[in-house]
């Protein structure tokens, strides 16, 4: 009896040191989904005088972005 509860005691005490899984993280709600994509938009916008080079005049800018400059 004494080497089975010693047995037990060797495979069972590894057993309970693992620790716990991560818990998965919650799913982003519906507003979280649209301020990220709103961010992403920004950062696009902010990289686009490379990126999208078709709406841009000679000096790079778009015409809504030379404002008072381009007068």
């Amino acid at each position: 009896m004494k080497k089975f509860i010693l047995a037990m005691l060797l495979i069972t005490t590894p057993a309970l040191a693992q620790p716990e899984p991560p818990a998965a993280k919650a799913p982003l709600t519906d507003r979280e989904r649209v301020q990220a994509d709103r961010a992403q938009a920004a950062t696009q916008e902010k990289d686009a005088p490379t990126a999208r080079p078709w709406d841009r005049g000679a000096d790079g800018k778009r015409p809504w972005d030379r404002g008072a400059q381009a007068k």
